[in-house]
């Protein structure tokens, strides 16, 4: 074989300057099932783990005839091949006899000449990984320890072959013997068989006669019986005749509306399916998920029916949710949810700052919570909001934009979009548009250029229809008459364009946002823009949590609660006495650099009117004012907040946390501020 490979070689010349048609020929006949066999013989010579939970193997390939390896003539070196098998098949090991398919060379799937002229000189013929096995017993024999050997070796069993036969001959005679015992014991066994059925068969009988008599007895009965029943079931088929066909006048009616129902759906559904493949649903469809998660009336109570809304509140989420907060921690929340405020949920880890937000929308019939986790490299609004991509005029978007999208599709649900860790990068950098966009009476962002759009929409336009309720999608006919897949695929995403993801996107009314934020080494202040937008909730550990647990106990408030998020959620009037008492405060604001704005003192109007406690002011010091005091601490900033505390005592009830937390300010070091 080792000849015939040479000559081969020698016939055709180099492997290097082999042509296709040259190795095509060197496979043909090197392959051939006469001489190579349809499969290669291979020992493992090299195993080694690759990253990809692949192996690599190197094998050397074996003469069939001598089972010794190839050399290669032109180089005198041993054929190997190597090749990749999955960790997941058989185990593989150095010195493992494996048979292979082999496959042509194909010379042109290479890239680059040189690789091509390594190929043609050391690979020669290709194997199929798929199609490695391991050898027989024998041609593993035969590869290991040589023709010789395994001759030796039969030589060494032959004599065994003239003993085999009186050995089994012994053997037969033993098993006749044996066979010819058990028989005779088999017969002794099925006669007292025999005997014992037939006791068993003439008592059967005896039983069978007397329960065959009193069957005919109960026969009888039940016969006089049925003759009975007869004249009542004459009377009743006479009934069922009339209910039959007050059935069929009903089975008709109901196929009537069955086929306007049908109607109906594929009228549906046809509308959906173009929205759809958009991700798109028209509000006037409606939406399955709420439909899905339809609510019993006997299941839900109104927020306006409730006499103390906080302490349903609290009741429903320690019921349903398992979390306990104090009733100032829900007051707070609540009020700064009407009015409309960026909630900061600040708080030492465990305090439940994630939950709340997470949980709210849990005990609120239809209202819908997406947790967006801030990540330390956003640097600008696309990193919350996606980007444009005008080559294909698709809009890359967001989890948070899409949250926005389907709280405008569901203007009657709350929803809260949750921006967890807010502080891990700097909030104004990536968030600072949404809170002053929000100020304004329509508020809107802008997502990219508005010349986009329209040419989006003059893209579009020759293949929208109008349905009869005005409602416009693309018509699947016409679009069947783009040739391209890119032109066509660039229509849908002009269409998403136009109706999803318009240049200036409105913000909806029904979305409030909320963020929770942790303050060490790691992350970044809060800027005062923010501060001044925002209403800031201290969550802490409750001083006495299983008198908490008890009292909450106590509510069970299982269902779930219905918001009319104009009437229940929404503030117009201003609490005139807060606002002014405020605005008072300004003059010793002023020396800690935290003078009240208009706008803060609009918004803490708006807080005294959505909440009612008595505590409300309290909790406008520590979530309003306080917050924005970072100071340089001196004589006369030290002075100014003595006074300012001491001022708040006089003016109204402060609350021992309050007091606590300005004190803790008085005590800091070199900077006075909320933030520690």
């Amino acid at each position: 074989m080792q000849e015939h490979l040479n000559s081969l070689l020698d016939e055709l010349g180099s492997p290097i300057n082999w042509t296709q048609e040259e190795a095509h020929q060197f496979y043909v006949r090197f392959c051939a099932p006469q001489l190579l066999g349809s499969r290669l013989i291979l020992e493992v010579r090299y195993v080694k783990e690759l990253q990809n939970d692949n192996l690599l193997l190197i094998a050397e390939v074996l003469n069939p005839d001598t089972f010794t390896p190839f050399i290669l003539p032109f180089n005198g070196d041993k054929w190997t091949v190597a090749f990749i098998v999955s960790k997941d098949g058989p185990e593989y090991k150095k010195g493992d006899i494996l048979t292979a398919v082999a496959e042509e060379l194909i010379l042109g799937e290479l890239s680059n000449e040189k690789d091509k002229r390594e190929n043609r000189k050391l690979g020669m013929i290709f194997i199929n990984a798929n199609s490695i096995r391991r050898a027989s017993f024998e041609t593993s024999l035969l590869a290991r320890f040589g023709e010789g050997v395994v001759k030796k070796i039969a030589e060494l069993l032959g004599p065994l072959e003239k003993i085999a036969p009186l050995i089994v001959s012994q053997l037969e005679l033993q098993m006749e013997d044996k066979i010819l015992e058990l028989e005779a014991e088999l017969n002794k066994k099925e006669n007292e068989l025999w005997a014992n059925f037939r006791e068993q068969e003439i008592k059967l009988q005896e039983e069978y006669r007397q329960k065959e008599e009193q069957f005919n007895k109960e026969k009888s009965k039940i016969d006089r019986q049925l003759k009975k029943l007869e004249g009542q079931k004459k009377l009743i088929s006479d009934e069922e005749s009339l209910l039959d066909k007050r059935k069929r006048e009903i089975e008709e009616q109901k196929e009537v509306l069955n086929k306007e129902a049908q109607r109906l759906e594929e009228y549906k559904k046809s509308l959906k399916s173009q929205f759809e493949q958009f991700r798109l649903v028209h509000p006037l469809l409606g939406n399955e998920d709420d439909e899905d998660n339809a609510t019993s009336n006997d299941q839900i109570i109104h927020w306006s029916d409730q006499e103390d809304i906080i302490a349903t509140i609290q009741g429903a989420l320690h019921e349903q949710c398992d979390l306990q907060y104090e009733r100032d921690v829900i007051e707070c929340f609540v009020g700064a949810l009407k009015t409309d405020q960026l909630i900061i949920l600040h708080g030492p880890s465990g305090t439940g700052k994630s939950s709340l937000a997470r949980n709210f929308s849990k005990i609120i019939k239809g209202a819908k919570t997406y947790t967006i986790r801030v990540q330390s490299s956003w640097t600008d609004k696309q990193d919350i909001l996606g980007f444009f991509n005008p080559i294909d005029y698709q809009y890359v978007s967001t989890e948070f934009l899409d949250a926005l999208v389907e709280a405008k599709k569901n203007p009657q649900s709350l929803y809260l979009i949750c921006l967890d860790e807010m502080n891990l990068s700097h909030v104004e950098y990536y968030f600072a548009e949404f809170l002053s966009a929000r100020e304004e009476e329509n508020p809107k962002i802008t997502l990219y250029s508005k010349h986009f759009q329209e040419l989006a929409y003059k893209m579009i336009k020759p293949y929208i229809t109008v349905d009869e309720n005005g409602l416009e999608f693309l018509d699947e006919e016409k679009c069947k008459q783009i040739q391209s897949d890119s032109e066509r695929w660039k229509v849908q995403n002009c269409f998403d364009l136009y109706y999803r993801y318009p240049a200036e996107f409105e913000i909806p009314r029904n979305v409030r946002f909320i963020g929770t934020m942790n303050m060490d080494h790691t992350v970044k202040g809060l800027s005062p823009k923010i501060i001044d937008r925002s209403f800031v909730i201290d969550l802490r550990y409750p001083e006495d949590e299983e008198g908490l647990i008890e009292e909450l106990g106590k509510m069970k408030v299982s269902e779930l609660i219905s918001v009319d998020l104009e009437k229940d959620l929404t503030v117009t009037v201003m609490d005139e006495e807060c606002r002014q008492k405020a605005k008072e405060l300004n003059s010793l604001l002023d020396q800690l650099g935290a003078r009240l704005n208009r706008r803060a003192l609009d918004q803490i109007g708006y807080y005294g009117s959505a909440v009612n406690s008595h505590l409300k002011f309290d909790q406008i010091i520590r979530g309003k004012i306080l917050p924005r005091i970072q100071v340089s601490r001196s004589d006369e900033t030290v002075r100014a907040l003595e006074q300012l505390l001491q001022k708040l005592k006089d003016q109204s009830d402060i609350s021992l946390l309050t007091q606590q937390k300005i004190k803790e300010m008085l005590r800091q070091g070199r900077t006075i501020t909320y933030w520690r």
